[in-house]
């Protein structure tokens, strides 16, 4: 069956912009992802974080593949991932833009920080894919999460 069968609205050749806008109707959490290297602290906020498999213990990421932040990270062997919650967005606002200082105030009270050594690390178009074996996790309750839709940051309840 071919895709405009299966769904007659479908344009065979999506422009960037369309593409874009049809990803952000999939509202995902949003996650700090760091890494130290030589002692000098790096981190990238994602949208693209997942749960890949618990045996054994597996998660992705996808940062881009022009990510100068991405390819410091990597030389770590490591990274840690701090789930956000609702509380974070300006935290967000304020590191996720290129360049920005992402360590002049520290993160705290994450929803769950897991800790990972870098398992795998596939090329997929303009983005990679990370897999990372999780190590150690560390869990909290009693806050939202952020939930990042429609290009906009949002708590589960707005």
């Amino acid at each position: 069956m071919s895709r405009s069968a299966a769904n007659p609205s479908c344009t065979d050749a999506p422009d960037g912009a369309v593409l874009r806008q049809a990803f952000g109707r999939f509202a995902t959490g949003v996650a700090f992802v760091t890494a130290s290297v030589g002692h000098m602290p790096h981190g990238l906020i994602v949208s693209s974080f997942t749960g890949v498999s618990m045996a054994p213990p597996l998660v992705s990421f996808c940062p881009s593949r022009a990510s100068l932040t991405w390819r410091r990270m990597r030389a770590a062997g490591a990274f840690d991932v701090h789930v956000l919650a609702a509380a974070h967005a300006g935290f967000v606002r304020r590191v996720a833009p290129a360049g920005a200082d992402r360590f002049a105030e520290p993160l705290q009270d994450a929803l769950a920080v897991l800790s990972c050594v870098i398992e795998a690390e596939h090329a997929a178009g303009d983005h990679w894919i990370v897999v990372g074996r999780v190590v150690g996790v560390r869990v909290r309750d009693g806050d939202e999460p952020l939930i990042h839709f429609g290009g906009a940051l949002r708590s589960d309840r707005r």
